[in-house]
């Protein structure tokens, strides 16, 4: 074989190969998150949104987000949003959070959150759950920051199954 062929014998080769290497495509959310501490909106940043951020970048989740205070819209303008961005799908996340001071320096914090996994391409629901958990019992070491990322990653994970469950479906 003379030297071009092989040059272009060897780049062929290389190329199958980096894109063997290549991970399959991956699964992109567009994620919208409201927090509230006893029905007031919480300033960035929001707990429960970092722990979902870092708990599906974990898992190999692209994850857009869609920040902000205003009141969210419908699952139809949800998935518009969602595919205008190039997600596959559009995870909405609610968290209320309910103080109760116990002390000077002890907060017992409950925290419930609702999610809705929503598809982008048809408006419908994939999937959908609640999440609760407290500090009770771990007030002085555990903060809101703390907790909402626990619920978060715990979310996290549940959307990630509903994710693999969807594509396997497909």
């Amino acid at each position: 074989m003379d030297r071009p062929h092989r040059t272009w014998t060897f780049f062929l080769v290389l190329l199958a190969g980096l894109l063997c290497a290549l991970p399959a495509a991956s699964q992109t959310v567009l994620l919208v998150v409201r927090e509230k501490v006893d029905s007031a909106a919480l300033p960035p940043p929001l707990p429960v949104r970092e722990g979902i951020s870092d708990g599906l970048f974990n898992a190999g989740v692209i994850v857009l987000d869609a920040p902000g205070s205003a009141p969210v819209p419908g699952a139809p303008q949800l998935a518009r949003m969602a595919q205008a961005a190039g997600a596959d799908a559009v995870l909405e996340v609610a968290t209320e959070y309910a103080d109760t001071r116990l002390g000077a320096d002890l907060l017992r914090i409950f925290a419930r959150t609702r999610y809705s996994l929503i598809d982008s391409s048809t408006s419908g629901v994939i999937g959908s759950g609640t999440e609760e958990a407290t500090n009770r019992d771990r007030e002085n070491v555990v903060d809101r920051a703390a907790l909402g990322g626990e619920v978060g990653r715990k979310v996290a994970e549940q959307v990630k199954r509903l994710l693999d469950g969807r594509s396997q479906a497909r």
